[in-house]
């Protein structure tokens, strides 16, 4: 038998959001004790049980191995782009867990004069609440977009996949997006098929979560399972115009789950929402019909280039 202990640990950054980590470590039970891998070990070595030894190792390196699945362990992980990031001085804050941000600094689309459909309701790690996606059945027709356009911007977006909406489970299909621009989307999806069973080892393409929707797929998978909350961290520059010509694309650098998965990518692609011109569009969270809900939403004008 083998069981796991939950070690916690919390780092507060300067903001009203709280970023909390979960790390497992293996216990394993022996005559009805229960010991860490390390002293389990060193107690099958002085009985001479090599084969719990060898059966200890086994299952001690399969938790090693799915934890080198987690973003936390991947290569270049930046944890000031994780779940918790700081709002940086200067940003906009389009929502601070109330209503009265929401009516403030939101508007639904394509329809700006129709009531706001959203719900807020409690997240699934606690505290304030969260901003769940409502009041369509299909993509397109309730859309949320911020009411401030944007032009050269830093932000950030936290979200987390319940799956069906009102079943009280996090499990099942979920998706939403984010658009840069109320153009470029961002997906965000849960796999499904053959993906569900292996997500960790989903070979994301172009309509799957971190990519550019219908245009580039993400250089790295970076899932955390529904329930768990995800980020979506990005530095977006604008297309550069001459009048009605394209010069330069939109370009944007963007990291999911504090892994970078875009460097600086050009994007020519508008995904739903408004085609590809140069007018200046506010930030836009997609509707799709599922639970898809939103907390610490930030933006941070490029100097020298804020909208008009």
């Amino acid at each position: 038998m083998w069981l796991f202990e939950l070690d916690y640990t919390g780092t507060s950054q300067a903001t009203s959001w709280e970023a909390n980590a979960y790390y497992f470590q293996p216990i394993y039970s022996l005559g009805g004790f229960l010991f860490r891998r390390e002293t389990l070990i060193m107690k099958l070595l002085k009985t001479g049980n090599v084969i719990g030894f060898l059966a200890v190792v086994l299952l001690g390196t399969a938790v090693m191995a799915a934890d080198k699945q987690r973003p936390e362990d991947k290569a270049g992980y930046d944890k000031t782009k994780d779940v918790g990031a700081a709002v940086p001085k200067g940003a906009d804050v389009p929502f601070d867990g109330t209503q009265k941000s929401v009516e403030a600094n939101w508007e639904m689309w394509p329809k700006p004069d129709m009531k706001i459909t959203w719900s807020l309701v409690d997240s699934p790690s606690g505290g304030k609440k969260v901003l769940m996606t409502n009041g369509g059945q299909r993509w397109g027709t309730h859309d949320l977009v911020t009411k401030k356009k944007y032009k050269d911007f830093e932000g950030h977006v936290e979200f987390v996949m319940m799956g069906k909406r009102g079943d009280d489970s996090v499990e099942g299909y979920a998706n939403s997006g984010v658009y840069l621009q109320n153009r470029y989307e961002l997906q965000i999806e849960s796999p499904k098929g053959k993906n569900v069973k292996d997500p960790y080892g989903w070979k994301i393409g172009p309509h799957g979560i971190g990519a550019f929707c219908m245009e580039r797929v993400p250089d790295i998978n970076a899932w955390r399972p529904n329930g768990e909350w995800h980020a979506f961290h990005f530095v977006f520059k604008a297309a550069r115009w001459d009048g009605d010509k394209s010069i330069e694309p939109a370009r944007a650098t963007v990291w999911w789950n504090g892994v970078k998965i875009h460097d600086n990518v050009a994007i020519k692609h508008a995904n739903g929402g408004v085609s590809v011109s140069p007018s200046v569009e506010g930030l836009k969270l997609q509707e799709h019909g599922q639970d898809v809900r939103y907390r610490n939403i930030w933006i941070k004008e490029s100097a020298g280039d804020q909208a008009k």
